[in-house]
This record gives C-alpha cells, structure tokens and sequence, in this order.
C-alpha cells in the first residue's frame, strides 16, 4: 500500500513534507535562559547555607566537648606549687603561691588563724627595685586606725588605684580601719582629719605624694608613699607586701 505523505502550506504558500521537519531543534528563548539560571543559582545558595550550617554546628560541638574548662583558683595554686604553670601565670616567692589571672596576681596568707585571699595589681618580683628607707616607730602599730591623707589637688587615676588598693586591703586583709584624711585645708575635707607626714599629730599616717621616683620612706608614725602613674600604685602594693610579711 503507498504510504500517504502530510502536506501543510507554509507562508508563502510552499508544500513542506512534515517528515523533512527535525525534533529538538527549537529556539530557545532568553527568558529560558532565564529561568535555568535562577533555578542553578537557588540551589548553590542552598548548598553554601548548608555547608555553613553544617560548618558552625561542628564547631559548637568541638568547643563544647574540647575546650578546656578554666582553672578555679586553687586549682591553679595546686598547679603552681607542682610547678606546672608558666612563670608568666605562676610562681612561688618566699613559700607563698602566686597566680596571675586576668591581669591580677592573687595569694593566700593566713591571719589571725584564717586564710586571706587578696588580689593586687603587681607581684612581689614587680616590685624589688622599689628602695624602702627609713624606720617606723612602735606607735603606728598600736593604733586599730589608720589615716590615709591624701592631697585634696590632686585628680589622678593611678593616685586613685593605689590609694583604693591600699586602702582596701589594710581593711579587709590586714583589719585596721582605714580613715579618710587630707594633707591640707580643703573645702572638699570637711570634716576630715588634716595630717600628713609632717604633721602627724602623733596618729599612723600613710601619705600619698606624686613624684617622679617610686619610693617609700617611713618616719616615725607615717609612711610616705610617691610616685606617678603604676609605679604610685606599685609602690603601694610593695607595702602592703611587707604588712602581709611576704617581702622584707
């Protein structure tokens, strides 16, 4: 039987056999492009946010199972007598432990049978250079006060960090009632004892004097403390570290 051929007239009117037409070879568009794109570019955005994902919950779990706890304080002494820190973290001086955390050095002494943990911001090592003269006399221990004179002029940040610092310890840690005085006549000082260590009035006197050169100079019932900047501090810290009997 002869097979039948489809005929169709295009434009022109022109006879084209639908068999010489070829599948598949249709035009694509732009907006095809388009589309395709949009779709490769959604699912690599998935893909990164997946990885990314998956990136962080890892690392959460590896803090969370491998990070190292931090040292408790006596921890840390523990380790420090073993001989397992740093000396930049840790190291014995005279019998007693210290430790250096976040920038403070703490120790342990034992007053009136009970144990004084304290921090300060230098270590007995800090401070050796700093030259100590002088003598006190037997009365400035026999009084539970003790007056700070401070010069009412003076606005200083590192005047004011060892002022606090010997102040607070001498309360807490040492147990004499720190008193609030001037060096002189201020409207500022109502009300505040006017001493200094050349006018004591007979009571203990610790000075606070800004200079260059940290010292220390004790003198009868007064104990004059100078520098500027840390070494004023310093200079505090090496006191409260011969009132502790630490340092010599």
């Amino acid at each position: 039987m002869e097979q039948k051929t489809t005929t169709f007239l295009n434009g022109s009117g022109l006879k084209q056999k639908m068999d010489d037409i070829q599948p598949g070879l249709v035009e694509e568009t732009p907006q095809d492009h388009s589309k395709e794109d949009s779709k490769k570019l959604i699912w690599t955005l998935v893909v990164i946010i997946g990885l990314f994902v998956l990136t962080f919950a890892a690392f959460k779990l590896y803090n969370a199972y491998a990070a190292p706890v931090p040292m408790t304080l006596e921890e840390l002494h523990q380790a420090n007598l073993e001989g397992k820190l740093p000396e930049e973290q840790g190291y014995l001086y005279n019998g007693y432990s210290f430790v250096n955390i976040d920038g403070l050095w703490w120790t342990e002494v034992t007053r009136a049978n009970r144990a004084v943990k304290f921090p300060l911001h230098f270590s007995p090592r800090d401070l050796e250079d700093i030259p100590v003269s002088g003598s006190l006399e037997a009365e400035f221990y026999k009084s539970d006060d003790l007056y700070i004179a401070t010069d009412p002029m003076v606005f200083d940040k590192y005047y004011t960090l060892a002022v606090g610092e010997l102040s607070m310890n001498v309360a807490q840690g040492i147990g004499i009632r720190p008193i609030g005085s001037c060096t002189e006549e201020n409207g500022i000082c109502d009300n505040r004892t006017i001493v200094s260590c050349e006018n004591t009035q007979g009571l203990p006197v610790v000075e606070f004097v800004l200079g260059e050169e940290a010292r220390i100079d004790l003198n009868g019932t007064c104990i004059k403390i100078t520098g500027q900047g840390y070494d004023i501090t310093k200079a505090a810290d090496r006191v409260l570290y011969q009132w502790y009997q630490i340092m010599i």
